[in-house]
């Protein structure tokens, strides 16, 4: 297996054991939420929850040893918690990611809108759910590539919408150049290193998510003639979106009209039994998931209150850190 395949989880048993068996130069990541879901139950708080996302947004090691060390003076216990997972190497912060994938997210997200998008179909038998499955892939497989026609640009349209929102805040940004390549990038306080011939920027963001950062931005913008467009790594050029999707799902006939193979003995479901009661179909909610119609509050991000009622400090808002792709949105 090449390396820069990664995977996210919730690091079960099992499941850790077998990917480190079949995938083991894999990049196994931790899903923050799911990390957050456990340290909760020993370590509640705002301050602490506020800490931990914190060192998991950071790219660098020095941030995340940063907020490792806030983190010691408020909770020691908690601190040594963490201390637990750095000695079992797992993988949940920004600054800990490998820079091949191109891939920055520290969720696994994407597994839930999978399990929304079969959500109808799951309860169905399993024949029959592998066969809505494949229409799904199917007929989003088509759409796609219908889509990708219609674009002229040459990265895709979710990078230009978020190279744009970081570009609004470049004025704020002093460029100070050292030759063609090279600059140092200061904002307020604090000063970036960014090489552009080797698409690298000090903040670590250019290199683990293939986008620009906004340091890198404020260099490509002063530069007559530079196109960032031409610093954006090919995961996500138009090219290999298209070359993704351009092979197809064959259409099949109706189930009465598929072959039945002659492969020796049947192969028959296993004997269990059946638990008493009807079968649930929706998902059993973990003490912290967010309940349907409870309403967020826009002053602070939490829910269950109206920012008018809010106690808690406003959710402060930084050029320098916005997320620069939200690939789930595709």
């Amino acid at each position: 297996m090449l390396d820069g395949l990664v995977l996210a989880s919730d690091r079960q048993n099992g499941l850790e054991e077998a990917i480190s068996k079949i995938y083991p130069l894999a990049e196994h990541r931790t899903c923050v939420r799911h990390l957050y879901k456990n340290f909760k139950k020993k370590f509640a708080g705002n301050m602490l929850q506020k800490i931990v996302w914190t060192a998991a947004n950071a790219f660098t090691t020095t941030s995340y040893n940063s907020s490792l060390e806030e983190l010691k003076a408020v909770n020691m216990r908690a601190y040594e918690w963490f201390l637990d997972l750095e000695r079992r190497r797992e993988i949940w912060s920004r600054s800990q990611f490998g820079t091949i994938a191109k891939c920055h997210y520290i969720t696994n997200n994407i597994s839930e809108s999978f399990n929304a998008w079969v959500a109808d179909p799951r309860h169905r038998p399993v024949l029959d759910l592998l066969d809505i499955v494949r229409q799904k892939i199917m007929e989003m497989m088509d759409r796609r590539r219908t889509l990708a026609t219609k674009w002229k640009g040459k990265v895709v349209p979710f990078v230009m919408k978020n190279v744009r929102e970081i570009s609004m805040g470049l004025t704020e940004y002093h460029v100070k150049r050292s030759n063609d390549f090279k600059a140092e990038v200061s904002y307020k306080d604090k000063r970036c290193e960014v090489v552009l011939n080797e698409r690298k920027c000090s903040c670590r963001r250019w290199q683990v998510s293939g986008i620009p950062c906004v340091h890198a931005l404020a260099f490509i913008h002063s530069i007559r003639g530079a196109n960032w467009e031409d610093y954006v790594d090919d995961y996500f050029s138009v090219d290999k979106y298209r070359a993704t999707y351009h092979m197809e799902v064959a259409p099949m006939p109706d189930m009465n009209e598929w072959v039945i193979g002659d492969d020796g003995e049947p192969q028959l479901p296993p004997i269990s039994r059946r638990p008493a009661g009807r079968p649930r179909k929706n998902k059993i909610k973990g003490f912290d998931e967010v309940k349907k119609g409870t309403h967020k509050c826009k002053r602070c991000g939490s829910y269950g209150h109206h920012a008018k009622k809010c106690k808690e400090p406003e959710k402060e808002s930084d050029p320098s850190t916005q997320s620069i792709a939200s690939s789930s949105s595709r």
